[in-house]
């Protein structure tokens, strides 16, 4: 019985065909792929392929993805500045969500790391020390 491809395996492929080629002859590719996965069964794949497609393609430009949370949209002034200084380190991909919980400041991820800027997170340091 031969083996299952997983969605990762097919994004991957995929990566590997589409890599160096001009945007005619990705179209193309694009095309055959998917009448390979019609073929095999495997088209219900499609939304968990291009996920990990994507996760697959940022790993290999090196993007990184930062997600910033703020009590409020932030200033376009704002965003480019910060953007300008994380890109010196590496390549990256700016995601951002709302949470009126923080009530001030940020919270940037990148990764593993949380950097807690918030007015929430300093009211609760500050809370602690009154204790």
């Amino acid at each position: 019985m031969p083996k299952k491809i997983t969605p990762k395996q097919y994004a991957v492929l995929l990566y590997e065909i589409t890599k160096d080629l001009r945007k005619t002859e990705v179209k193309e590719k694009i095309f055959k792929f998917v009448r390979f996965l019609a073929k095999n069964n495997h088209l219900s794949l499609i939304d968990k392929i291009i996920g990990e497609f994507k996760a697959y393609t940022k790993k290999q430009e090196g993007i990184q993805e930062v997600e910033l949370v703020s009590a409020r949209p932030i200033g376009i002034e704002i965003r480019q500045r910060l953007i300008s200084i994380l890109n010196r380190k590496s390549k990256i991909e700016l995601k951002e969500k709302i949470d009126p919980g923080l009530l001030g400041g940020m919270v940037i991820k990148i990764g593993n790391t949380m950097i807690d800027g918030s007015i929430r997170r300093r009211l609760s340091i500050l809370s602690d020390k009154l204790k």
